[in-house]
């Protein structure tokens, strides 16, 4: 138990003011959970919200169910206050992970979309660059925490989607993320620990959330919830004394506006790509149909 209340108090007692986070100009730490829809996010956070404060089991993030690729019931990029350092954001899931969505995650995990608000996947090539480039600058160090449930396990194709996203994830944010593994009980979690192990992620958690059916509070449950939030501290600690590698707020923000308008670039070619192999592939297909008929 002693464990459990030095673990909460350092977490309600971390202030970035004596870092050098500070010095360079950030206010807080926004600690960024993604992930594809119905995979745990919201229950993620309530079980962090719940295992720090106690008290009684409250459903502040919304559960998603496990269908549906409109991101759940999560459909604005919702931030909770958890200490005066630490602001949870619920960001809105992603469900086909085609080019378009990911590419509103990254604008969601690069602070380039608004907090509290709606998020809209836009379709429009030309609306998405106008949305990023307009963006306001939000002094926040970004830590991302992905979430992947054990049921739902990963095959190759996956694996390789994952590590680009989570790739792009460090590149945005500057910090590796955090793997969170839910549903723990329900597949291969030593398998699935493995895999993110070989795409190069170093700090993965399995957890069994608490949720409305089952809040009963144990110390490993709270003590893995805490450690989780402590570990997120140590990383931001850790990058305090590489500053070098850091920017300011408004570096950092140049940086992720330049990242994402190219990856977004890229997108838009391989689709521009894409269309008109199909519209080859077309007329090649109407040209070998009138050859047929003359024959």
């Amino acid at each position: 138990m002693e464990d459990l209340v030095n673990l909460r108090e350092k977490i309600l007692s971390y202030s970035l003011e004596s870092s050098e986070m500070a010095t360079l100009g950030y206010n807080r730490i926004l600690v960024q959970v993604c992930g594809q829809t119905g995979h745990g996010k919201s229950s993620f956070i309530n079980s962090l919200i719940y295992a720090l404060h106690g008290g009684m089991f409250e459903v502040k993030a919304s559960e998603a169910s496990a269908t549906g690729s409109q991101g759940g019931h999560t459909r604005q990029r919702k931030s909770y206050h958890l200490t005066d350092a630490i602001t949870l954001v619920d960001n809105r899931g992603f469900g086909k992970a085609d080019n378009c969505e990911k590419e509103e995650v990254y604008a969601q995990l690069g602070n380039l979309q608004p907090l509290d608000e709606e998020v809209v996947w836009r379709n429009s090539y030309d609306e998405r660059m106008k949305a990023i480039t307009k963006a306001n600058l939000i002094k926040d160090l970004l830590l991302p925490v992905f979430i992947y449930s054990v049921q739902c396990g990963m095959g190759n194709e996956s694996k390789e989607e994952i590590k680009e996203f989570l790739k792009n994830a460090q590149k945005l944010t500057g910090f590796l993320p955090v793997i969170i593994l839910t549903k723990r009980y329900l597949g291969n979690v030593g398998t699935l620990e493995r895999q993110f192990r070989e795409i190069g992620m170093e700090r993965i958690f399995p957890v069994e959330n608490y949720t409305s059916e089952d809040h009963i509070k144990t110390p490993e449950k709270d003590k893995t919830f805490l450690s989780i939030l402590h570990e997120a501290l140590d990383l931001v600690k850790f990058r305090s004394h590489a500053t070098s590698s850091f920017g300011t707020p408004e570096e950092e923000h140049q940086k992720r506006v330049q990242i994402l308008l190219h990856i977004a670039h890229m997108n838009e070619k391989e689709r521009d790509t894409k269309k008109l192999k199909n519209e080859w592939d077309k007329e090649q297909e109407e040209k070998n149909k009138k050859s047929c008929r003359f024959l």
